[in-house]
Order: C-alpha cells, then structure tokens, then sequence
C-alpha cells in the first residue's frame, strides 16, 4: 500500500510541482491536532524537521507521514427522523447523503490501483444526493492512510481545483481555523488507524462537531461535515452530515 500512494503522490509532484515539505505539512498539521483530542494515540507536536528527517518508508512518505496502526471500536445508532424525535435524541446529527463506488475496470488496476477515481466518482454523487456544494462543506474527516493520499483527497473532492492542494496545505486552508479544516482529530496519522472501525469513527468525530461537543478543536459554526474513507481494491465510502437545526 505505500507504494501506491507514494507513486501517486510522485505523480501529482511531476505535475504540478508539489514538494516534499508541502507533503510533510500535512503531517505537522494533524499530529497538531491531536493535541486537542484526548482519544488520539499521539498527542505531540511533531515539528517540520522532525517529519522530514524520520525514517523514509517509500518517498516522499517518511515514517512519520504514515497512518499509525492502532485498536479501536466505533459505533453508530441510525434511525429515522420520526424515531429521533419519539425517542427524544436532541443531538441528533442527518445524513444527507450516503455513498458507497468501487472503481470503474482499467487494464492497469491489478497492479496499481487507481486510488482516485472512486473518490471523485463518490464525491460527485454525495454532492448531487445532499443538494450542496464542495464549498458548502464546513470540515472534512477523511482517509489519509499517507500524507499524499490527504493531499490527493483534496482535489479528488472537490475541496479545491486540479494542482491547487500545496497551496491549501501552504496557506493553512485545511488547518483548524481555516476555510475548510480536514481532520481535525489528528487523522489516521496522529489520532491512528483503528482500520474496521475508522469509517464511523470519522462519522463520530465530523458529528461531534456538529453537535458543538468537540472542546478546544471544535470547527466554530458547524452545520454541514464530509466523511470519507477508502480501502484499495478500491471501494469509497463518503458521507454528508448536517447539523440538526
């Protein structure tokens, strides 16, 4: 698996010029939010050089931009809108869509995988499905199993245009605070990778926010969140979820 982001992550680098550091950014930026979730594994600040100078596991991925393998269990209660309100479930969170693709057959898929096309192809039918928009989305949990796959992610949603994702990460775009913070639990590369269970635990933390419940991370004004995630094979999994008014 981590040649396969490595190697898109070195094409996305061939063509439009993303770098190294803008690759470790990422990582900086999720371990920093870690520190404000108490249920993250790691909870430090991880420094630029220090992510750039760990152990390289496949470039531009060193060990620090990997997802951190971890226990974990996540659960969610799914109910209609009637049974919310008969049971009294005022931090009720909607699901405004629910997408599952896998991807489309190519000749070259059973040796390299193509990592982004289900992404794009789920995005494009949760957008349709909720009624919104890319720039309606106010925070965003999703699949960063390496630093280049976030940075993929980015576009591949539609967070912003096609070799626009090392300015976001440059200009603190998807940091906390910025237009569209992503991962604000610290990620898979900090908060770690339960792996069964990291689907619903990306739907738990985008609904904590929207029920204003997450402490000093918390993504102010909150009503419309995005979870994805993803397993090579491919199979994409992407949710919309608003804030019950």
């Amino acid at each position: 698996m981590p040649s396969v982001f490595a190697e898109a992550g070195m094409e996305h680098s061939r063509k439009y010029g993303t770098t190294f550091e803008q690759f470790a950014k990422i990582s900086v930026k999720n371990h920093h939010h870690s520190t404000m979730n108490s249920k993250a594994m790691y909870q430090i600040e991880t420094p630029l050089e220090t992510v750039m100078n760990a152990e390289m596991i496949s470039y531009p991925n060193t060990k620090l931009m990997c997802s951190v393998n971890v226990d974990g269990s996540a659960a969610a209660v799914i109910v209609s809108e009637k049974k919310a309100k008969e049971l009294g479930m005022d931090r009720a969170v909607r699901v405004r869509a629910s997408v599952l693709t896998s991807d489309p057959y190519t000749e070259t898929a059973p040796a390299m995988p193509d990592v982004q096309e289900c992404t794009r192809n789920a995005a494009k039918i949760a957008y349709e499905m909720a009624g919104v928009g890319p720039e309606d989305i106010n925070l965003v949990e999703l699949h960063d199993c390496f630093a280049t796959a976030e940075m993929l992610h980015y576009e591949c949603l539609g967070l912003c245009g096609e070799g626009e994702a090392g300015r976001m990460i440059d200009e603190g775009e998807v940091a906390l605070g910025g237009r569209v913070p992503v991962n604000v639990s610290g990620g898979l590369l900090s908060k770690g990778h339960p792996l069964g269970a990291t689907g619903i635990a990306n739907i738990y933390e985008v609904s904590t926010h929207l029920r204003g419940e997450a402490g000093a991370r918390q993504v102010e004004g909150a009503t419309i969140g995005m979870t994805h995630v993803i397993g090579l094979g491919s199979a994409c999994a992407i949710h919309v979820l608003e804030k019950v008014k």
